[in-house]
């Protein structure tokens, strides 16, 4: 058929399709629209990450990822083994876990060595499809006799990377049980906090409510140590940024379901406490020490951390070193010291594990002056370092006071050797040699301008230490400060020499009266 026929003429046959078209898309828009509102109206509300009742009875979203060596087991019995595992799981960890074990094949070295190359990226890369709350990777080798489980795992929302954990197992029928103890170990619970007061702290723990069967795996026990954060979200509470609170850990004294209590324990005036603001958390999460030891380095503080050589550190059971007192004269200052070392040249020191105490307390010296006192943890990192305050402040002031304290010692010394000329020449009536010494001992350097340099000495130190922030440094070069003053008033007093010279006259003039009479 002619298409002329259907269309008038100066008319388009594209015209009215193109209309339709637009109507039609306009109304499928509108449908979409009404759509989506209806299924908003409808669905409920998607609670927040910090609700009370989701966070306490959220599990951790846990993936098993389980590599054997070819000779180590069969494509059948690697996926027995898998399902085992998720079986044993519901056993031991019941709902805390949602736990999902996959058997891999992409790792190339299915041994210690390839969980060791193991990264974030290489995770990612092959396992595209969700990011958990935790990562565990186990490895299957075959031994000459039963076989050797490695296991390693991330969390990587808290910056957690773990060192790999071994145990070799006789029967096959064990590895299950014994993959998932190796994950218990490595799995580093999480908590918010919810109160301070001084130092009791009060934590609501992920998943508390949600018990193991198998008290065993419960996520934390009194006597854990946790460490605190910073977490700041975004307005999808995701942690956008995680920010470690230096020197400061949590001892758990109480865990009731999700309810866990304990005691804070700092090298920093306020390590907890104030306001909450916005979206930031205190976030806690469990630690455990992985090394024997733990290599340690002292540096000064500053923009050029110097390394301090020749640093004694004293490592305590206890943040307070016991005195003697009247009442308990017997009291040992050892008795809470485990370890007395000092820095190497580069500012290196080895703090070993101690079997009676996790947590232990670090008193570093520069000389006799303390310089830091921080809770430590030694075998949780291989390497970590400790800044102090930089003590060149007092070190100068101190030089300073020394040399003014020199002169102090020589000036009591030649004025007391005076003061003994002078009385023995009054003695047998040389008045002459008393005159004289009274001469020199008067033309010596006043108390009061001493005390004036001193001041000088003390102004300079002091603003020094203000200028680097440094409190600790005021107070040492004030009290060395007030100690020198005390030294000069006591022995350097002008009043002595004023009484001496007055006792003088008095007794050469009792001399010439006595002459006059004769």
């Amino acid at each position: 058929m002619d298409a002329s026929i259907l269309v008038p003429a100066g008319h388009s046959l594209m015209a009215p399709l193109t209309q339709f078209c637009r109507i039609l898309c306009l109304l499928c828009s509108g449908m979409a629209i009404v759509a989506r509102s209806v299924a908003a109206a409808e669905s409920p509300s998607v609670k927040s990450a910090h609700d009370a009742v989701e966070y306490e009875r959220r599990p951790y979203e846990v993936r098993l990822l389980l590599a054997c060596a070819p000779l180590s087991a069969s494509a059948t019995v690697q996926d027995t083994t898998v399902r085992e595992i998720q079986q044993a799981a519901l056993r031991c960890v019941g709902e805390l876990w949602s736990l999902t074990t996959i058997p891999v094949s992409w790792l190339s070295l299915p041994s210690r060595t390839g969980l060791e190359r193991i990264n974030k990226g290489s995770l990612t890369q092959h396992h595209p499809e969700g990011a958990p709350d935790v990562w565990f990777a186990a490895v299957v080798e075959s031994l000459a006799v039963g076989k050797r489980v490695s296991v390693r795992s991330w969390q990587f929302d808290v910056q957690l990377e773990t060192e790999i954990a071994s145990v070799d197992v006789m029967d096959d029928r064990d590895l299950p049980i014994e993959i998932l103890k190796l994950c218990r170990t490595l799995m580093r619970p999480m908590g918010i906090v919810e109160q301070v007061d001084n130092k009791d702290v009060r934590i609501r723990l992920r998943g508390g409510e949600l018990n193991p069967p198998d008290p065993s795996f419960a996520q934390l026990q009194p006597g854990d140590l946790m460490v605190p954060f910073l977490a700041y979200r975004n307005r999808e509470q995701v942690i956008e940024k995680l920010q470690p609170i230096p020197w400061t850990y949590i001892t758990v004294k109480d865990v009731n379901g999700s309810v866990v209590r304990g005691n804070v324990e700092s090298g920093l005036r306020l390590a907890l406490g104030g306001k909450k603001r916005g979206r930031i958390d205190t976030l806690v999460v469990a630690v455990r020490p992985q090394f024997s030891q733990t290599q340690l380095q002292l540096v000064k503080q500053g923009r050029t951390p110097l390394p301090l050589a020749a640093h004694r550190v004293e490592v305590r059971s206890e943040a307070m070193i016991p005195r003697a007192t009247p009442e308990d004269p017997d009291v040992d200052p050892g008795s809470t010291l485990l370890a007395d070392e000092l820095t190497n040249r580069q500012g290196y020191l080895e703090v070993s594990r101690f079997p009676e105490k996790t947590l232990v307390w670090l008193f570093v010296y520069s000389g006799q002056n303390l310089l830091a006192r921080v809770p430590f943890i030694p075998g949780v990192a291989a390497h970590t370092r400790l800044e102090v305050p930089d003590d060149s402040t007092r070190f100068a002031a101190e030089a300073d006071l020394q040399m003014l304290q020199g002169e102090v010692i020589d000036a009591v010394a030649l004025r007391n050797t005076a003061i003994s000329t002078i009385r023995a020449a009054a003695s047998k009536d040389d008045w002459a040699t008393v005159n004289q010494k009274l001469a020199l001992l008067k033309q010596q350097e006043s108390s009061t301008k001493l005390i004036e340099r001193l001041l000088a000495v003390r102004v300079a130190g002091v603003a020094a230490a203000q200028a680097n922030k440094d409190k600790s440094a005021q107070a040492r070069i004030n009290r060395m400060c007030d100690e020198a003053v005390t030294l000069i008033k006591t022995h350097l007093s002008d009043d002595k020499i004023r009484q001496l010279s007055e006792e003088m006259e008095a007794l050469q003039a009792q001399e010439k009266d006595s002459d006059t009479e004769q």
